[in-house]
This record gives structure tokens, sequence and C-alpha cells, in this order.
């Protein structure tokens, strides 16, 4: 089996490494400048992914997408999580925008693909923790159209986005899937609670009372399973450039400390540690390629599961061999902490993954 990416991938990798880098940097000041936009981040970084066709590459021609499949995923979230960039690519654009493929829902991903909107998917509830099949809010059709009530948490960029694909039960008991159904809104009838997540992001919770809504028509239970996969196999990588941005860092650092009369470097059992580090980062990179070759929910369960535990222990460490400057706002270091530790609680943790990996297996 072939891991090597195509032409055509490495030079997308290429393009989406150079603009992250031109864009972001690597720059805390940057950063934190483009945290303080409504929203949480630059619309205009935004707009030039649309221009870029990276917004588009997610979904099929028929949507008027770029079909590009799951290494084209890889090829792009991986250079934007090592430039710890603030455009929601992976949390807005892939787990909303694939729910409005499935639904059928041109017009709005049209809109979503130019740059000129930003999605996100309300789906989790209190009390559900990452179950998306637990689902409170009602649908109510009323004079052709319909009516949300209920309430929505952890919507992920919530507080910046345009409109919303939101879970709402048609019939059925209370984690009964086949009575769910999936529904468009525009934000401005919405209520919503903003609030900052871990990484500087603006989630929100929703507020439903009578909400106008577009129902979509597609298999839920479907356009759930393949956003979840794709989120989630974006998401990966997305760790794993942090993850290895970090890494790097953290090498160039620990040649440099000097502690004792020699560099930190120099100690067996730093020595070790980093090691450690460095094979897991090349078991993640081989377990995302494997999945994205098969291109199925095990395997990308699987390596959810793994990426998201060896990221988290490496940003750990990476945050301890710099001591207290680790979690301040200064080095990069404490901020790719911060954006790991949010990817690894998308829509499911790595104990959530590795049991949908053990039902699949």
């Amino acid at each position: 089996m072939n891991f090597d990416f195509t032409e055509e991938q490495a030079l997308l990798r290429e393009t989406v490494t150079r603009w992250a880098a031109g864009r972001h940097g690597l720059d805390t000041a940057k950063r934190r400048e483009a945290r303080r936009h409504a929203g949480g981040f630059d619309r205009a970084g935004w707009r030039e992914l649309g221009e870029l066709g990276v917004l588009a590459l997610p979904f099929a021609a028929e949507a008027g997408g770029l079909g590009g499949g799951p290494a084209d995923l890889l090829a792009v979230a991986e250079p934007l999580g090592a430039s710890l960039a603030t455009e929601p690519f992976t949390e807005a654009l892939v787990m909303a925008g694939t729910l409005l493929e499935a639904g059928g829902e041109k017009d709005a991903l049209g809109r979503v693909m130019s740059g000129g909107a930003v999605p996100a998917a309300a789906l989790g509830e209190r009390g559900g923790r990452y179950n998306l099949h637990h689902v409170e809010t009602r649908a109510r059709p009323e004079g052709g159209g319909w009516r949300l009530f209920g309430a929505k948490s952890a919507v992920w960029q919530g507080g910046a986005a345009d409109l919303f694909v939101v879970s709402a039960r048609v019939s059925g008991e209370l984690r009964d899937p086949s009575g769910i159904g999936l529904f468009l809104v525009e934000a401005d009838a919405v209520e919503r609670r903003p609030w900052v997540a871990a990484d500087g992001s603006l989630a929100a919770e929703l507020s439903l009372m009578e909400t106008p809504a577009v129902f979509l028509e597609c298999d839920v239970a479907d356009a759930l399973e393949l956003a979840l996969d794709r989120t989630w196999l974006a998401a990966s990588a997305e760790m794993l450039g942090v993850a290895q941005m970090l890494f790097d860092q953290t090498l160039a650092y620990v040649k440099t400390r000097v502690q004792f009369g020699q560099p930190i470097g120099r100690f067996q059992a730093i020595q070790h540690r980093m090691v450690d580090g460095y094979v897991a980062l090349e078991q993640s990179r081989s377990m995302l390629l494997r999945a994205a070759a098969l291109g199925d929910s095990a395997a990308i369960a699987a390596a959810r599961a793994y990426v998201g535990e060896a990221a988290l222990a490496i940003a750990h460490e990476a945050v301890q061999f710099h001591g207290g400057m680790g979690v301040t706002d200064e080095l990069v270091i404490g901020h790719g902490l911060k954006r790991i530790q949010m990817l690894a609680r998308l829509h499911g943790d790595p104990g959530v993954a590795a049991a949908r990996y053990a039902e699949a297996a």
C-alpha cells in the first residue's frame, strides 16, 4: 500500500503551509490579535482560504466542491495545526459543511465554501456527553416549515457562526437514532450565549424557542457518521501538526537550556523522553495515513484514540521541559497545549474513539 501523497496533494500541502506561515507563523502576538476579532478569528483569513479553494476541498463536485478525499484533509489540517491557525477549518467547516452537503443545501454550502459564511454544528446537549443521538430538542412542523424548541451546548465556533446545522427530535424517545432530523438555522434566528473555549475560540450555547428552521432531507445516521469520521480525521491531523511543532520547539530548547553546566538535552533521562515523543509522532503519522488510505470508521477511530493521547502527552512534556514559561501566552507551547486539549475532545475524547473502534472491530 502506498502511503505517499500524490503530486497534487503534496502541492496542496505546500500551498497551505506557505499560506499559514505567512498569516500566522507561530507569532503569539498575531494569535492574540486574531482572537480579539469578533468571533475569535480574523474573517479575512477565512475568505483567503475560500479563495484558495481550501474551504471547498472536502465536498463533492456535485455540491460545488473540489471532491477531496481523506488524504487531502490530512494535507490541509496538519499544516494548519503546525502554524496554530485560528481559522476554524476542522471544528466548523468539516463537521457542519458535511451535514449541509448531505442535506443538499447547495446555497448555504456555497456561502461557506466561498468564505462568505462560517457554519457551526449544534449537536451536543447537556446530559448527552458525546452521544450525538441524545437529542431532547424538539422539532414541530408549522405552516409549511419547522420550529425548534430546546437548547444546545458546546457549539464549537458557535460565537462566530453565521448559520447552524441543528439536530432535533421529530419522533421517538430520548436516544432513538431513527427519530432525529437535521435543520438549517440562520444565526440571527437564535439566542446564543458565547463563551471562550480553552484554545481561545468562541463557542456558544444556543436557546431555541420557536426558532424557524429548514429541514434537511438526508439519512441522518449516515450523515452524522460521515461528518464525525471526517471531523475526527481532520482533528487528528491538526493535533499531529501541533504536536510536531511542539516537539520541534522543545528539541531546539533542550539543546540550548543550560543546567549544571551543560545543555539539558545531554542528560540521558531527557533524551529518553524526547525519543518517546519522536516514536509517538511517527506512530501517529502512520496510523493517520493508514486511516486515510482505508477511509473506514474503525481505522479513523483507532487513529483518533491514539493521536489524541499521544498529542496530549507530547504537549505536557513540552510544557514541563520549558518550565513555568511553557504555560504563559508569550510562548507557543501553552497555545499548542490548549489547542490540542480542545481538539482531543471535539465530539468525543480518546476514550470514546477507542470504544467506537472496539465496537467496529
